[in-house]
């Protein structure tokens, strides 16, 4: 049976987790099919959230929502790749300030134009209204307050 549009009853789907997931499964491909060596769909992601003139690695890591441990593992791998370059800040020598080297710069180019490729597909898969709806929602949705990880159903 069909819904709206000849669309499947949203019932009938699979549930939300699985299509995002799909949603960024196809996108993830997309990325690693073009992708240079050695770099993965996360590393461009993180790469994308340094600003021209750096950024502390703790602000980076509350950024991109990872362990100031994790993101100390992903500058390190990039730093040697020659990606980002790590110096320390001049206004607290305990913290670090990371910064995009040309390489790194060239990859997040690289990985915003798939990006751009690949919502200019969507928008023609869904017509250019039900894309900016699915955008609006999807931004409506990451907006929302986020449970913490000692939240329970129980604690309500």
């Amino acid at each position: 049976m069909t819904g709206v549009n000849d669309h499947a009853p949203a019932d009938s789907l699979p549930h939300i987790a699985d299509l995002l997931a799909g949603a960024f499964g196809t996108l993830r491909s997309t990325i690693n099919a073009r992708s240079i060596p050695g770099l993965r769909p996360s590393h461009y992601r993180v790469m994308s959230l340094i600003p021209p003139e750096g950024i502390r690695l703790t602000e980076l890591a509350e950024r991109a929502s990872i362990t100031k441990a994790g993101i100390g593992q992903f500058m390190k791998y990039l730093e040697h790749e020659g990606y980002v370059g790590l110096a320390g800040d001049p206004a607290d020598k305990r913290a670090k300030i990371v910064v995009l080297a040309q390489p790194g710069r060239a990859a997040v180019d690289l990985s915003l134009q798939i990006i751009a490729e690949t919502e200019e597909r969507w928008s023609e898969a869904l017509g250019a209204e039900r894309y900016r709806e699915l955008r609006r929602a999807l931004f409506d949705i990451a907006s929302l307050p986020r449970e913490t990880a000692h939240e329970t159903p129980l604690d309500a």
